[in-house]
């Protein structure tokens, strides 16, 4: 599919959130006639249907018409899954389903960096993002990061970049139903168990992930971590692939040589950056960061640019984010763990006494990892939202546990328990949906009860 059969073609956009309505947006743009079919009426407002309106796209919700099995093609939202009745009525009648990303890639005419993994996606776009825009070029970030790609390149069309490049955070639901999507540079960070609650194995999971590969040709660079087993175990292995390592005997393109982040080309070392001069904590942001030159260097191949980037990068919001100290406590909000890994790499971040509020819509996890990371430092694991009862039972006795109604509730605990030089740390490990919108709100409410708290200092 691309931009020239699009014109005049009955789509329906299956869901109506941010990626569903920048998909009509991007699609009416160019000349499709849109159904945006919404299920849960409860989702679908005033605004999206005004919004929805002055594009001329039809829509309705609380049900799926007859209407969506006459399309021509269906995108599908990321968080609907594939046992749901209507995908199974839309693949019975041979219905082409393609996900928002996969659409959105028709109608991109500049390189894109896509950035998959377990964890550590949304830091490394953003890092990519920065060393793209200190070197010179109209980076565009979207996808999974918080705004849709579909939004991300509508805002770009009336700008006219000089050197546009897209950078995409890509979840394994948005490579579900990729067909020819084929990113310039392809980074897969890692490989950990997520998602268990959508897919039928583990095995599933990391296929979806690896998807992202799939189409790649001569002309794209496939950038792998070297020190992630999973990774390792299914062998990716190319001409173009380049890897990144902090430890790996076998080294990599870009690596970490005594200290110092640097690129090997043609046998040659380049340093870059001591890794003490990088402004992000822990060995996960450093793997990251190397990431992040490795998708780069083809574009930047000036060291002082990247260094001068990797310098002057902010920590992302919703990753390890310090959101101040109350009463001598050090608050982070960590909201972005929506899995067991992601936590682990946290606790991992700490070795000061720790209260941990973990909890949310569980996913499928097993809680149980958690033990032997946390025993040592923490002080009590403050449970919270629907799967509260289920982390309590695989990780009580082993580690003292207190189930609250709300994140409120475990902050005035841990304030009203815990003593000075303490860390509190809302690190989920869980999904948001059952109490908040997504994560980024979730996270949004703590800082703000956290600053908003009478001694809150940054």
């Amino acid at each position: 599919m691309n931009r020239s059969d699009i014109s005049g073609k009955n789509v329906t956009i299956l869901g109506s959130q941010r990626s569903a309505m920048g998909a009509a947006r991007l699609l009416c743009h160019f000349g499709a006639k849109v159904l945006v079919s919404e299920f849960d009426a409860d989702k679908f407002d005033a605004d999206k249907r005004q919004i929805l309106a002055d594009i001329k796209a039809e829509f309705e919700f609380g049900y799926h018409s007859p209407d969506v099995l006459e399309s021509d093609f269906v995108i599908v939202s990321p968080g609907i899954p594939e046992n749901a009745d209507i995908i199974q009525k839309i693949r019975a009648k041979n219905i082409p389903l393609y996900s928002e990303i996969e659409m959105t890639s028709w109608f991109i005419d500049a390189p894109i960096i896509a950035v998959t993994g377990s964890n550590g996606k949304t830091t490394t776009v953003n890092l990519i993002h920065h060393l793209l825009k200190t070197g010179g070029y109209d980076s565009f970030l979207g996808g999974n990061v918080g705004i849709a790609a579909s939004e991300v390149l509508m805002d770009s069309l009336g700008k006219k970049p000089a050197k546009p490049i897209f950078v995409l955070e890509v979840s394994s639901f948005q490579l579900d139903n990729i067909e020819t999507f084929k990113p310039q540079v392809a980074v897969v960070l890692n490989l950990t168990p997520d998602h268990l609650d959508r897919y039928p194995s583990l095995a599933a999971y990391y296929e979806s992930k690896l998807g992202m590969l799939r189409n790649l040709d001569e002309n794209c660079i496939a950038v792998i971590n070297r020190d992630d087993p999973e990774l390792a175990r299914h062998d990716i292995n190319t001409d173009h692939t380049r890897f990144f390592s902090m430890s790996s005997p076998s080294g990599g393109d870009v690596m970490l040589a005594e200290g110092v982040i640097g690129i090997m080309r043609d046998g040659e070392w380049s340093p870059i950056l001591p890794a003490k001069a990088l402004p992000l904590p822990g060995k996960h942001n450093l793997s990251n960061a190397l990431a992040a030159v490795a998708a780069v260097m083809d574009f930047i191949g000036n060291s002082e640019i990247l260094a001068q980037g990797l310098m002057t990068f902010s920590a992302v919001p919703h990753r390890i984010e310090y959101v101040g100290k109350i009463n001598g406590i050090r608050c982070y909000n960590d909201s972005k763990a929506t899995n067991i890994a992601s936590t682990e790499v946290a606790i991992h971040s700490f070795p000061q006494p720790l209260w941990l509020i973990l909890g949310g819509k569980d996913k499928g996890g097993d809680f149980t990892t958690l033990i032997s990371q946390l025993e040592a430092t923490t002080r009590e694991v403050l449970l919270v939202g629907a799967a509260s009862d289920i982390i309590e039972t695989q990780i009580s006795p082993a580690l003292q546990t207190r189930k609250v109604e709300t994140i409120e509730a475990a902050i005035h605990y841990c304030l009203d328990h815990g003593e000075d030089g303490d860390v509190l740390l809302l690190s989920p490990a869980c999904a948001s949906f059952d109490q908040f919108e997504n994560f980024e709100v979730r996270g949004d409410h703590f800082r703000t009860l956290i600053q908003s708290h009478e001694g809150w200092s940054m």
